[in-house]
């Protein structure tokens, strides 16, 4: 399945209403945190690539399709 190119303001929005939330920001990096321990890490840029934003969703467990519902 190929991902869409999202801005970093829209996976912020879709992974907050996956329940995670902000814990840090440094630079142009978001780094937020889901309430059973897991993190995500992902640059807060207008454009992110594609392959950038799957990597973190694998290294977060958050399933690509789940994340996808969560895109308006």
């Amino acid at each position: 399945m190929k991902l869409p190119l999202l801005s970093g303001r829209e996976i912020y929005a879709a992974l907050e209403r996956l329940g995670f939330a902000d814990i840090h920001r440094k630079g142009s990096h978001v780094k937020m945190e889901h309430a059973d321990g897991r993190r995500i890490v992902f640059p807060y840029h207008a454009e992110v690539d594609r392959h950038t934003l799957r990597g973190a969703l694998r290294d977060a467990d958050i399933n690509e399709e789940q994340f996808l519902e969560q895109i308006r």
